[in-house]
């Protein structure tokens, strides 16, 4: 009986024997292949798998090693990137610890949804794009992934600029729209015709910006706001774009003002050209991705802040030329020290600063985008809200954190998730 044995698997293990040439095909219920996989069973071993054709791996032929970038949401994304945004590890989808998740490699439909004997990225439940389960101590969390997003003809592709030049706003250097994109220049045109700079903001979506409550007071009779976008100067004859109408002004409802502070210091702007048309994508006009929900970013990152605000504190015209700053995110417990802003700061703020305090916002940035490196693109970290000074020592810049506002955002303007 041992020699019998020993017979067989030497038999498998090297000639595959006439065994393996008594193979059968047989149905998929057997197998379960997927992806054109074709069921093999063995007819001396009563073994089933799945051959796999070209670029598909796996038990079910359920990875697709071609993929690498997700399309959408990447809700199809069966590729084999396994790390967050940050670079940390997946946890497995049949890991024991994620047995009380939602989403794990046990359901009776984990195989349609992607999830299976592996830790690679997956978008099971719609979200924004692929995500996946890290463990940090005993704790499991949904974490977004470190996967790029296809690219397509048409569209706007959030964080993606046409151009990449670093600079070292106050500090600043001047920097073409083409460095950021995103950028939307707010006026207010008084009656009469004339208008004058007022704030900054953010494109997130061709029909919405993003900037802050601070810059709306109520406005006058026969007063309105316009918008412009792809602007590299301030001065309005060298315009040249279509301005778009303000459709929809939403304030947050909680909007305050503390001692020095502006509390949930943000808004929304619907956008319209006259012929009723959204932004469209080109060299000078991006979206900014937002951030995933509550989420952070490593402090020390090289972030970025944009804006036609004073160059000094003392200043009293705004320049003519659009400037990019170079600042890093300060954590709250340094913010919240009492030389900096003590309990001015909440966690619904970022405070950031230039590490020699040599570039800052500054008057005239409120309402403009902070974006950081998240993953392979840029995202919306901040808005310029307040400060004392401008790039004073102890006194960084604050904003309002977009992360803290994600589920506001998406209820008032009907997205479906951060673009």
């Amino acid at each position: 009986m041992r020699v019998l044995l020993a017979s067989l698997l030497l038999c498998v293990l090297t000639l595959g024997c006439r065994a393996l040439k008594k193979r059968d095909y047989a149905s998929d219920s057997d197998c379960g292949c997927l992806n054109n996989g074709v069921c093999i069973s063995y007819k001396y071993f009563k073994i089933h798998r799945c051959s796999c054709p070209e670029n598909f791996i796996g038990e079910h032929c359920e990875i697709d090693i071609s993929q690498k970038c997700y399309k959408g949401n990447g809700h199809s994304y069966r590729g084999m990137v396994s790390q967050d945004i940050w670079g940390n590890p997946c946890a497995k989808w049949n890991s024991p610890v994620l047995s009380s998740q939602l989403y794990h490699a046990n359901r009776p439909d984990a195989m349609q949804l992607g999830l299976g004997k592996h830790n690679y990225c997956r978008n099971p439940n719609n979200q924004r794009r692929p995500w996946c389960f890290v463990e940090v101590g005993r704790k499991q969390y949904v974490r977004e992934c470190k996967v790029p997003q296809c690219p397509t003809e048409k569209g706007f592709q959030c964080g993606h600029k046409s151009m990449t030049p670093r600079f070292k706003i106050v500090g600043g250097n001047r920097t073409p729209i083409e460095n950021q994109p995103w950028f939307a220049a707010i006026y207010r045109r008084h009656p009469g015709g004339s208008i004058t700079f007022n704030c900054g903001g953010a494109l997130i979506s061709s029909c919405w910006v993003i900037s802050a409550a601070h810059c709306f007071p109520k406005l006058k009779r026969g007063e309105t706001y316009l918008l412009y976008l792809g602007q590299s100067k301030r001065n309005s004859e060298s315009f040249g774009a279509i301005p778009f109408e303000i459709e929809e002004l939403i304030l947050h409802e909680n909007f305050s003002t503390g001692a020095i502070a502006f509390h949930n210091d943000i808004a929304l702007l619907k956008i319209r050209s006259r012929t009723g048309k959204c932004a469209e994508p080109s060299r000078a006009v991006q979206t900014i991705c937002l951030p995933p929900a509550y989420a952070d970013i490593p402090f020390g990152s090289d972030c970025e802040v944009t804006g036609f605000g004073f160059e000094e504190h003392n200043d009293y015209i705004y320049p003519e030329y659009l400037k990019m700053g170079v600042v890093r995110p300060i954590s709250h417990k340094e913010c919240q020290r009492a030389d900096y802003y003590g309990s001015e700061v909440t966690l619904q703020m970022v405070c950031a600063a230039h590490p020699t305090w040599s570039s800052d916002a500054c008057q005239g940035d409120s309402g403009g985008p902070l974006v950081c490196p998240i993953g392979d693109r840029m995202a919306l970290v901040g808005v310029v809200s307040w400060g004392l000074g401008c790039a004073e020592k102890n006194k960084p810049g604050v904003y309002a954190r977009v992360s803290h506002f994600l589920p506001w955002i998406q209820a008032h303007t009907g997205l479906s998730g951060p673009i």
